[in-house]
């Protein structure tokens, strides 16, 4: 459990995103509120009009903080595309905002912390880095759902050394409050891992990769096609993130060498999955369906550096 010193403010906030919906935040909480001390921590779940069945869990979790969004700024809009990961962004952000924590954490809901997640959190920001992030492993052994996982999470997958590292994961990441809330211009709107992450280091700031709170990625009805549709996306949004910060030559360098990256992308992947002891018939089911979903991500990613910010983005961020 959580606990603070009579007369302290709130040690911990936890942003927990909806990304899969009701049922998955309901398995999130379940596992996650017998950690908290509700009078030294609190949990936000940010959800909108495209989620709204989310809010009705508020009766059985009456001391989460359920918050209804009604300004989505560009997520209200289809127009933009990859509209589905824009609507995470700005859920992350809006929970962000409400945070009252001295470390404010984020999770989401198809990551299911583990029993003493909330305790190991706590005392990895013993540590005097402001961005630690943690340990994300898979929690279902079937084919499609390995191999998005380490699409995704393979770097983060136990076990693993702890130490100063280029990236950590939202899914499993915590900030402490005085570092985040000196860069709010930069998040306010729409929080983009890379872009604080990228502020933040720019400003001597280190992330720390901490091998002990751990979350397990549970995407119980995840289908071939969602996840390749979902690669394309993501490639694209982190491209164009990226490509505000290029100039036009450099984009479609970047844009060229995206053809290149199933390949050296999925020979990673290899890597990782030995680094984890995965035997060679696991490891050899899963890398085929790891390329297919990796030719999706390179697509999108190709996609995102021709076209580059979206004009709307541009707008929105002046």
């Amino acid at each position: 459990m959580v606990s603070l010193k009579s007369g302290a403010e709130l040690e911990l906030t936890v942003v927990l995103t909806v990304v899969s919906g009701k049922r998955a935040v309901r398995e999130n909480l379940e596992a996650l509120t017998p950690q908290i001390d509700f009078e030294s921590a609190e949990i936000i779940v940010p959800f909108d009009k495209w989620s709204l069945d989310v809010g009705s869990l508020s009766s059985d979790f009456p001391k989460v903080h359920f918050h209804l969004i009604e300004d989505l700024g560009l997520a209200s809009s289809y127009d933009i595309s990859a509209h589905e990961h824009r609507l995470y962004d700005r859920r992350r952000a809006v929970g962000l905002q409400l945070s009252r924590g001295q470390i404010v954490a984020m999770i989401e809901d198809n990551a299911r912390p583990a029993r003493d997640w909330v305790r190991q959190i706590l005392a990895s920001h013993e540590q005097p880095y402001e961005v630690i992030g943690g340990a994300v492993e898979n929690g279902i052994e079937r084919p499609l759902n390995r191999a998005l996982y380490y699409c995704d999470f393979g770097r983060y997958g136990r076990p693993f050394q702890s130490g100063e590292v280029s990236y950590a994961s939202d899914v499993n990441l915590a900030y402490k409050r005085e570092a985040l809330m000196a860069i709010q211009s930069v998040w306010h709107g729409a929080y983009h891992e890379t872009t604080v992450h990228w502020t933040l280091q720019s400003l001597g700031k280190k992330i720390f990769l901490d091998n002990r709170p751990v979350v397990y990625q549970m995407r119980t009805s995840l289908m071939f096609r969602q996840a390749l549709i979902e690669r394309v996306a993501w490639g694209r949004v982190f491209a164009e993130t990226r490509a505000g910060r290029l100039s036009t030559l450099r984009r479609f360098l970047f844009a060229a060498g995206s053809l290149l990256l199933p390949g050296p992308m999925s020979a990673r992947v290899y890597k990782h999955m030995k680094r984890q002891g995965q035997p060679n018939g696991t490891i050899f089911s899963t890398l085929p369906v790891v390329f297919v979903l990796l030719i999706g991500w390179s697509v999108g990613e190709l996609l995102g550096y021709v076209n580059g910010e979206p004009a709307a983005v541009r707008r929105g961020n002046k």
